[in-house]
C-alpha cells in the first residue's frame, strides 16, 4: 500500500466547496457517510476528506520523496495553506512511505524530516507523518544462516572443550 501522500480531512469539512474554490485536483475525494472503497465489510467514513497522491512510497526512496513533496509544496504552497485552514478541516498529513529491509541486527530506528521539510510543514500548517512498512523477505534466510553458525560455534566450543580435557 503506498503512503505517499497529502490528505486531509475533518468531520464538517465540505469537500465539494473546497474543490469549487481552488485549482488543486485531488486524486480521491469521500464525504462522511460514504461506504469505504477498499472495505470488505460494510464501512462508512467518519470524516470527509481529499487526498493527493505526491508517487510510489514503495518504489521512491525515502529522499526522493522528500525532494518530491518539497517540490509541491513549493508549487502549491498557497492552495495549501489555504485547504490547512479551510473550515472543518481537522486534520492535514503529509505521508512519507519508508520500506524497510528487516535484518536481525536491527534494534529499531528513527526517522524525521529535514529542515527543509519540516519548514515548509510548519509555514503551511501540515503534520509530516512516517509510514514504515517491513520487510522481511530476506529475515528468515538470514536467521537459519545465524542458526547454523551458532551451531557450528557451538559444536567448535564442544570440540576444543573436549581437546583440553584429554
Amino acid at each position: 500500500m503506498n503512503e505517499f501522500k497529502l490528505f486531509a480531512h475533518g468531520d464538517n469539512f465540505d469537500v465539494d466547496a473546497f474543490l469549487a474554490a481552488t485549482t488543486l485536483k485531488a486524486d480521491d475525494v469521500w464525504r462522511r457517510g460514504d461506504q469505504r472503497r477498499n472495505a470488505c465489510v460494510e464501512s462508512k467514513h467518519e470524516a470527509s476528506g481529499v487526498e493527493f497522491v505526491l508517487g510510489d512510497g514503495c518504489a521512491l526512496s525515502l529522499l526522493d520523496q522528500e525532494n518530491v513533496a518539497i517540490d509541491y509544496l513549493k508549487a502549491h504552497r498557497d492552495e495549501l495553506k489555504a485547504l490547512a485552514i479551510f473550515p472543518g478541516v481537522q486534520t492535514f498529513i503529509l505521508g512519507l512511505h519508508y520500506v524497510y529491509k528487516l535484518n536481525l541486527s536491527m534494534l529499531g530506528f528513527c526517522i524525521g524530516p529535514s529542515p527543509s521539510l519540516m519548514w515548509l510543514c510548519l509555514d503551511i500548517g501540515i503534520d509530516p507523518d512516517y509510514y514504515v512498512t517491513f520487510d522481511r523477505s530476506d529475515l528468515d534466510k538470514e536467521r537459519e544462516e545465524f542458526q547454523k553458525r551458532m551451531e557450528e560455534w557451538v559444536e567448535y566450543r564442544l570440540q576444543h572443550e573436549t581437546r583440553k580435557d584429554e
